[in-house]
């Protein structure tokens, strides 16, 4: 559980690949923060903090995880005074539809009307350029998007956009097409069968902020916690500044462990080194055939017909685990009898991947595929397995990054303990 020191809290439950990108860039900039699960939220967990920082993920999926309790325990944090601060999942489960908070009265734009596979730098332009959020910052600062939602604005007229996609920058995508001068986009769009036209998102409100209650609510698709990206640090910095208060510390408060009845450590280490070189073998063996290559550090650019976003989160899940496991002394059992599971779990996953990624690249030489739709049987049949047959993870992945996550959840905390030693 939390020590509650911090002023910001980062709701943890399905977040995964964004949870992690969210936690160490809290790191990074020197912010005090504390994860929270939904299970920390029912029971009350939320008293005491000023923010609640939601990242990215499948918006259903959370708000799953919440429940009735802790959909309701967030909507009385921000009416009592308290902010919510969401970024692209996180901001889609503010909204108002069935599986959301409605804490905003704005809905997300249908599929058939956005641009739903841009990714990469794009500038944005400020509607309220004397809002906080742009302190330092002049018009056409460039940022960061990941396959945003769009929002649909009609009739809130209690919403105030802070600020509207401008020009994507150089090296950004739409879907596996890179955004140059004199695409031939119209045809792109009829062979790929959606919408690919960068121009659909320009214009188009990227950040908002509204009330609820006495709380404020700030919604942004921009990933402004990109790693890397030293605008939108300053930016997210800018926003935690004025919905929180916080500033960056330097000076870590104490804090007692309190380990008990720990195990030894190297079996638990062999383990999640083992799961990290299969990681990195099945993300080489995508590059040498060519379905994908690493983009940053963090995200693969993949041909589209094949799940990149969920290799790239298994990579980074089982890369953290291995990495966070060699900073520890001990650990209890319990932890590693989930690891033996988590190996046994990952077996057949990585033993199939290759399978379905030769076959998803004999299929792409005919011409594009879709992620979901094949008239290939084994291809269907091993999307099933790994996958799930819904745009939404499932499958033996969900099952791995599901217990990697259980796993990680506890490690982390016990990191942010020793940050404040």
């Amino acid at each position: 559980m939390t020590d509650r020191t911090a002023k910001v809290a980062l709701f943890w439950d399905e977040s995964f690949l964004w949870g992690l990108i969210a936690y160490d860039t809290f790191r990074e900039i020197g912010v005090e923060f504390d994860l929270l699960t939904s299970k920390d939220i029912r029971e009350g967990a939320l008293e005491g903090y000023r923010l609640l920082f939601v990242p990215g993920g499948w918006a259903s999926d959370k708000i799953v995880a919440l429940g009735d309790e802790g959909r309701e325990r967030i909507r009385d944090f921000v009416d009592a005074g308290g902010s919510y601060f969401g970024i692209c999942g996180g901001a889609g489960l503010a909204l108002s539809h069935e599986t959301g908070l409605a804490l905003v009265h704005v809905s997300r734009m249908s599929t058939k009307a956005r641009l739903p596979s841009f990714s990469g730098g794009i500038a944005l332009e400020p509607v309220d350029a004397e809002h906080s959020m742009w302190r330092g910052f002049p018009d056409g600062a460039v940022f960061h998007a990941w396959w945003p939602g769009q929002f649909a604005l009609e009739d809130a007229d209690d919403v105030e956009v802070l600020a509207i996609y401008a020009k994507p920058a150089p090296g950004s995508f739409v879907t596996d097409l890179p955004v140059l001068p004199d695409m031939q986009w119209d045809y792109w769009e009829r062979s790929y069968g959606i919408n690919l036209q960068p121009e659909r998102i320009i214009g188009e409100p990227a950040v908002i902020e509204t009330r609820f209650g006495a709380g404020k609510v700030l919604l942004s698709y921009l990933h402004f916690e990109t790693p890397g990206d030293k605008n939108g640090h300053a930016v997210f910095l800018n926003l935690l500044e004025y919905l929180a208060g916080v500033e960056p510390v330097t000076t870590p408060a104490p804090h007692d462990s309190g380990k008990t009845g720990f195990t030894d450590i190297s079996e638990a280490m062999t383990i999640a080194d083992s799961l990290r070189d299969s990681a990195d073998r099945l993300i080489s063996f995508g590059m040498k055939n060519f379905l994908w290559y690493q983009r940053n550090d963090w995200i693969l650019q993949w041909r589209r017909g094949v799940r990149g976003v969920e290799y790239s989160t298994l990579a980074a899940m089982l890369r953290k685990l291995s990495v966070i496991m060699a900073a520890m002394e001990h650990l209890d059992e319990d932890t590693v009898d989930k690891l033996r599971r988590l190996r046994e779990v990952s077996r057949p996953f990585f033993g199939d991947a290759p399978r379905l990624l030769l076959l998803e690249r004999d299929a792409m030489s005919h011409g594009p595929i879709s992620p979901l739709k094949t008239d290939d049987e084994q291809i269907l049949a091993l999307r099933k397995k790994l996958f799930s047959e819904s745009k939404r993870c499932g499958g033996l992945f969900k099952e791995i990054i599901d217990l990697a996550d259980e796993i990680l959840l506890p490690l982390l905390r016990e990191e942010l303990r020793r940050d404040r030693r």
